[in-house]
């Protein structure tokens, strides 16, 4: 019986480290690099113009009893961070992507001098105060090149009815 035993107890400890171990961690970790948060753009383009739209949205809600203005705030300012981080996802060459690093580093400060001590938020004509920055931006899109398509935005159109109107679509049997 003991040599039963010392091959059995042996074939055990080879196993158990691959399959007995609590692999929870490592897959909470993973999870969490995965989340992009819904509010963040796919891309360079979608953030420039997400940031247009919301500081004018802003700008001309301000004082109208606005009860999701600081979330709405928050998240143009989570947009204007990102922007470094997509400008260098994008076709940008590095002199674009400083100019856009330092619009985006220009708006955030007067983002943040918009937020006063009491947590207030002084949001008429926003769009007016960040609009030279923006429109350095925008004057980037076109160098970012063409947006991948988004990984976390849905899509809701079909492409399909067109192809009639598109001579260079051509449908493949």
């Amino acid at each position: 019986m003991k040599p039963l035993i010392t091959l059995v107890i042996p074939s055990l400890l080879l196993i158990c480290p691959l399959g007995c171990g609590n692999s929870q961690p490592a897959a909470g970790k993973e999870h969490l690099e995965h989340f992009v948060p819904a509010h963040k753009p796919a891309n360079f383009s979608e953030a420039v113009e997400e940031i247009q739209d919301r500081a004018e949205h802003l700008g001309q809600h301000t004082g109208h009893s606005h009860d999701d203005e600081a979330a709405e705030f928050q998240e143009l300012r989570d947009i204007v961070n990102w922007l470094p981080e997509l400008a260098a996802d994008s076709d940008l060459n590095e002199s674009d992507w400083n100019a856009a690093s330092t619009a985006a580093k220009l708006i955030s400060e007067k983002l943040g001098q918009r937020r006063a001590a009491d947590a207030s938020l002084s949001l008429k004509e926003l769009s007016a105060a960040i609009d030279t920055e923006l429109q350095n931006l925008k004057s980037l899109v076109a160098a970012a090149g063409k947006p991948e398509p988004s990984m976390h935005h849905e899509h809701h159109h079909d492409h399909h009815h067109h192809e009639d109107q598109h001579p260079t679509l051509k449908t493949e049997n």
